[in-house]
């Protein structure tokens, strides 16, 4: 059996290539981790013999220094054993990414495993628990990791870490966070058959595991990655993690259950950090969209307004218009088509609205248009849906002047507290509400709130199309309530609250 303090003690070369220097880590379940100076990369091998004493920084003056994860001798060194340390490897050996930390080299020695790694002598995002007081170095964490995580869940297949949490992410020469620690790590859509939750080394660690990850059946998932995120970044900012050890077993027993959050978090990573907490995980942001949110300190995400810029493209769109015309008019023309690949929908969006900004029924018929095919589309664009509903649904000039000047250029009728007379479009306003509603998209908090508030209003407030229906309304109330608490309306959440008693 191997014995790794003999090594140490005498100064034996590891594999003939590595000489030992100190343990990095001992708490990992059937693995090591070890400073060790590359003797490949030494140039005077006389000066290694005797390296007691020496700093970190002496060391390296002498050649490379690396981390290595060595498998523990006392385990008994099965085949699975073995393969693990093999797909570890070669789960990232192509991966390329300034936010991931991966082996460089893996190797069996006396029938023992290991892996080389770049060392990282800032150490783990662990030594800065509860320490990201300033803002930015808040937003600089969860930007680093969650660029790391997107380019994980983007390969095809994409690759999910299962093990997500402070002592996975190490901080680089030039203080990247960056994620490291593929052990248990899968491709999605592979087949294992590993006990999912018989130790931590397999399962990852319970106070970072996602609610569905006790299920019986569970498979891993990207959504489980963004709940340990969110647990991670919430632990990185308080200084503890969101459920104690339970981890998301709290939300099996209490689905409603969500830490509170402190006032030294922003508003918007608040927010960021309860939708990755969502106990459904169907709900939860994908890591590309967080970190894109990270990345402009807001979630969720607000359309930017391009101005000029979006006029230029409208214009740039009709005279193409016009080009492609008269090309197709000309006999002699003969017009080459190739597929353009669909734009991303915030585009659309932004460019959409600036019609609807433009006080010409034409403009608006166009914008509705570019925001009903998104409220259409296959994943459907929810600030879209709620740009339709707004047109149709029921607003006051004090509530929303924007939503009845489109009423009025549209020559929709409306009693004198602004309900369209018409049934029909009422009914319409409602269906897209409702549409927001179901889809419950945490990541658009403000819209689900206002959206489940207007459709109370169809329901508890006077009017002559709809029957009163106050159960109804109430529910409806509160889900508004949950929904402003999440986005930060405090207003909204205070007026909800004086009007909930007197449905009783």
């Amino acid at each position: 059996m191997l014995d790794i303090k003999e090594y140490i003690a005498n100064g034996k070369a590891f594999d003939g290539k590595y000489r030992l220097i100190r343990p990095l880590s001992t708490a990992g379940g059937t693995a090591d981790v070890w400073l060790a100076l590359d003797l490949n990369t030494v140039k005077n091998p006389d000066s290694v013999k005797d390296l007691h004493g020496l700093t970190d920084d002496q060391i390296e003056a002498l050649g490379l220094i690396v981390a290595i994860k060595v498998y523990r001798p006392q385990n008994a060194l099965d085949i699975e054993g073995e393969q693990r340390f093999r797909e570890e490897y070669m789960i990232v050996f192509n991966c390329h990414h300034t936010n991931l930390i991966h082996p460089t080299h893996f190797s069996i020695f006396h029938e023992v495993p290991y892996l080389v790694l770049p060392y990282c002598k800032r150490g783990s995002a662990e030594r800065h628990i509860g320490k990201l007081e300033d803002d930015e170095a808040k937003w600089k964490f969860a930007s680093d990791v969650a660029g790391g995580l997107a380019y994980l869940h983007a390969l095809e297949p994409p690759i999910i870490h299962q093990d997500i949490k402070p002592g996975n992410v190490l901080i680089d020469d030039s203080q990247n966070y960056s994620i490291t620690d593929f052990g248990i790590s899968a491709k999605s859509g592979g087949t294992s058959d590993r006990d999912t939750f018989e130790d931590e080394e397999r399962s990852g660690t319970l106070a970072y595991m996602s609610p569905e990850r006790y299920r019986e059946d569970a498979e891993p998932s990207t959504a489980g990655d963004v709940w340990a995120y969110g647990a991670m970044l919430y632990e990185m900012i308080t200084g503890t993690v969101p459920f104690g050890e339970q981890g998301g077993w709290a939300q099996v027993e209490d689905p409603a259950a969500m830490p509170q959050m402190p006032t030294n978090i922003p508003a918007d990573m608040q927010r960021l950090i309860t939708a990755c907490l969502d106990p459904d995980p169907e709900k939860r942001p994908t890591a590309e969209y967080l970190s894109r949110a990270a990345a402009a300190h807001q979630y969720p995400l607000k359309p930017k307004k391009t101005g000029l810029i979006i006029g230029l493209s409208v214009l740039a769109a009709l005279l193409i218009g016009i080009a492609v015309t008269w090309f197709l008019r000309s006999p002699e023309v003969q017009v080459v088509t190739e597929e353009i690949p669909p734009r991303p929908a915030e585009e659309v969006y932004a460019e959409a609205m600036h019609l609807l900004e433009i006080e010409d029924v034409d403009s608006l018929k166009a914008g509705l248009a570019m925001m009903d095919s998104l409220s259409n589309a296959a994943t459907p664009y929810v600030p879209a849906i709620y740009e339709m509903a707004r047109t149709y649904g029921w607003y006051s000039e004090q509530s929303d002047s924007a939503s009845v000047a489109r009423k009025r250029l549209l020559g929709i009728e409306m009693d004198n507290q602004f309900l369209p007379k018409d049934r029909e479009k009422s009914n319409d306003a409602m269906a897209y509400f409702n549409k927001i509603k179901n889809i419950g998209d945490s990541a658009y908090a403000d819209i689900n709130a206002e959206s489940a508030y207007r459709l109370a209003c169809y329901w508890v407030m006077p009017n002559n199309l709809f029957q009163k229906d106050y159960k109804e309304g109430k529910e409806l109330l509160i889900k508004a309530r949950d929904w402003a608490e999440l986005a930060g309306r405090d207003e909204l959440v205070e007026y909800i609250n004086t009007v909930l008693p007197t449905f009783e």
